[in-house]
C-alpha cells in the first residue's frame, strides 16, 4: 500500500508527485490518458504542434518562477502580450475598457458617458460585495462598456448571462482602469499593458507539453492508461477500469470534482451528492487549424464579443513559438463555448467559426487550411453561480474528513491557472493533508 495515491498527471498532479518525491514520501500517480499533461498537452499533426487552446504561464511566485526556469532551462521565452478585440468591423487594443480609440464615435461617447456615471456613482467596494457579475460591470465599468463588450463576450465564454454569475472569481482577471486611463485610451492609441497577462512565459519548442514532460521526468511511479472506476472511502482503495486497485492512506485527486463524487463509494451523505449535482460548468470546442502562409497576423489572440461571430476568441500558436509549425505556415486555435444540454450541431458551429476566420481577415481562403482538428473539452470553465460557493464547500469539507485532497482547476472546482495548479500540488503534500475548503489558495 502506498502512503499517497495521486489521481491525474496534469500540472496539479505532477506537482504533487514532484513535491512528494522531494519530501521522500511514498506515492503512486495514476493517469487515465496515455500521456501526461492533462489540459497542458500538445499533439502533433502533419508537422503542426497544437496545444489544447492557449496555455500561457503567468507566474507571480518566485518559487515557481525558479522551478519553471530550472525545468525548461533555455527552452523558455518571455513574451509581451499583443491582444486585440474585433468589434464594429475593426480591431482595437485589449482590454476594451481601456482602449476605445478607433471605435465609432457614438460608441466611444456612450462608453465614456456611462463610465463617468459609474466612476462617480459607485463606492470603492471589493468585488465580492456586488450581488452579480452584471452589477459589478455596471458599477465599475459602466453600462456602455457592458453592452459593447463585457455582457456579450462573457455570455459567449461562460454560456450564461452575467446576471447569473457571482463575483467570487474576479480577483485579478478583469482589468479595471482608472478615469485617466479610460480617457487616454479613448482619444489615443494607448500601448500600456493592463491585467495579469500583460506578459507571459512559453516554451521555445515543444509547446506547453514541454513543461509537463519536464516535470514528469522528475516524477517516477507514473502509471498511464489507468482510468478511475471507483473510490472506496471506507476501504481507502481506488479501483481502476483495468481491474487494478490501489490502497492508500491519503488520496490526492485532480479529476473534476463532480466526477470524483460520482465515483465515490462508502459513507457519502445525501447533501454531498446533492451539492455535486448543483455544480455547473460549460464546454468548449477548440478548433486547431494549420494554415498556409506565415505571418498572417502579429497578434497573440483576438477577442470576438459580438454574437454575430460563433467563437468568443481566436489565438495564434505560432506567435507564441515559431517552432510549432513549418516555415511559411501559421497555426490557430478557435474557441467556441457551449453547454452539454444544448441542442447544437457541433459540426455546423465549427464550420461557421472557420468561415468567419476568412471574414475577419485572419485566413485568406478556406483552401489554405492544411490541417483541422477539433478538441471537445467537456469540462472547460467552472460557472460561479449563486450555488457554487456553498456546494463546493460542502464537498471539499467532506472529502477532507476522509483524507482526500481534491486539487487543481477542476478538482478544486475553480477558475485558476497553471501556477495555482502547481501551488496546490505542492501544498497538498506539504500541508499533511489538512485540507479544508479554505485551506488551498483559490480564486473562488
Amino acid at each position: 500500500m502506498a502512503e499517497t495515491i495521486i489521481i491525474g498527471a496534469g500540472l496539479a498532479g505532477l506537482s504533487a508527485g514532484y513535491h512528494a518525491r522531494q519530501m521522500d514520501l511514498d506515492y503512486e500517480l495514476y493517469e487515465a490518458a496515455d500521456a501526461v499533461g492533462g489540459c497542458c498537452r500538445t499533439v502533433e499533426r502533419d508537422g503542426f504542434r497544437f496545444d489544447c487552446s492557449g496555455h500561457l504561464l503567468h507566474l507571480k511566485e518566485p518559487y515557481f518562477q525558479g522551478l519553471v526556469r530550472e525545468l525548461l532551462a533555455h527552452n523558455l521565452n518571455v513574451i509581451s502580450r499583443n491582444a486585440v478585440v474585433y468589434s464594429h468591423g475593426r480591431f482595437t487594443r485589449y482590454p476594451f475598457q481601456a482602449n476605445l480609440f478607433g471605435l465609432p464615435g457614438e460608441v466611444v461617447k456612450e462608453c465614456l458617458l456611462e463610465f463617468v456615471k459609474s466612476y462617480h456613482g459607485s463606492e470603492d467596494l471589493p468585488s465580492r460585495s456586488y450581488g452579480t457579475f452584471y452589477d459589478w460591470i455596471v458599477a465599475k465599468l459602466g453600462a456602455g462598456i457592458g453592452r459593447h463588450f463585457m455582457f456579450p463576450y462573457n455570455q459567449k465564454l461562460w454560456t450564461v448571462p452575467t446576471e447569473e454569475m457571482t463575483c467570487e472569481w474576479l480577483s485579478e482577471y478583469v482589468p479595471k482602469p482608472n478615469l485617466d486611463e479610460v480617457f487616454n485610451g479613448a482619444f489615443e492609441d494607448q500601448s500600456k499593458g493592463f491585467g495579469y497577462n500583460a506578459s507571459f512565459w512559453y516554451p521555445r519548442e515543444g509547446g506547453i507539453q514541454a513543461l509537463s514532460d519536464a516535470l514528469a521526468a522528475r516524477v517516477p511511479n507514473i502509471r498511464l492508461g489507468e482510468s478511475v472506476e471507483a473510490v472506496d472511502l471506507d476501504a481507502r482503495c481506488v479501483r481502476f477500469a483495468s481491474g487494478k486497485s490501489a490502497s492508500y492512506r491519503r488520496l490526492v485527486s485532480t479529476m473534476p470534482l463532480k466526477r470524483l463524487v460520482e465515483r465515490l463509494e462508502g459513507p457519502v451523505p445525501a447533501d454531498v451528492r446533492a451539492a455535486s449535482k448543483r455544480l455547473r460548468h460549460n464546454s468548449v470546442l477548440i478548433v486547431n487549424l494549420g494554415v498556409k502562409g506565415g505571418d498572417l497576423t502579429d497578434k497573440h489572440w483576438i477577442y470576438l464579443p459580438e454574437h454575430s461571430f460563433t467563437a468568443y476568441r481566436v489565438g495564434v500558436y505560432t506567435n507564441f513559438s515559431k517552432a510549432l509549425a513549418a516555415p511559411d505556415t501559421t497555426s490557430f486555435y478557435v474557441e467556441i463555448g457551449y453547454q452539454q444540454g444544448w441542442n447544437v450541431d457541433k459540426d455546423a458551429l465549427v464550420q461557421k467559426a472557420v468561415e468567419e476566420m476568412v471574414e475577419i481577415g485572419l485566413i485568406r481562403s478556406l483552401e489554405d487550411i492544411l490541417v483541422q482538428e477539433v478538441i471537445d473539452l467537456e469540462c472547460a470553465y467552472v460557472i460561479y453561480d449563486r450555488q457554487h460557493k456553498e456546494s463546493r464547500k460542502t464537498i471539499l469539507d467532506f472529502l477532507a474528513k476522509h483524507d482526500v485532497a481534491s486539487i487543481g482547476r477542476y478538482g478544486n472546482w475553480e477558475y485558476s491557472g497553471m501556477e495555482e495548479a502547481m501551488l496546490q500540488g505542492k501544498e497538498a503534500v506539504e500541508n499533511g493533508w489538512n485540507q479544508s475548503s479554505a485551506g488551498l489558495k483559490s480564486t473562488g
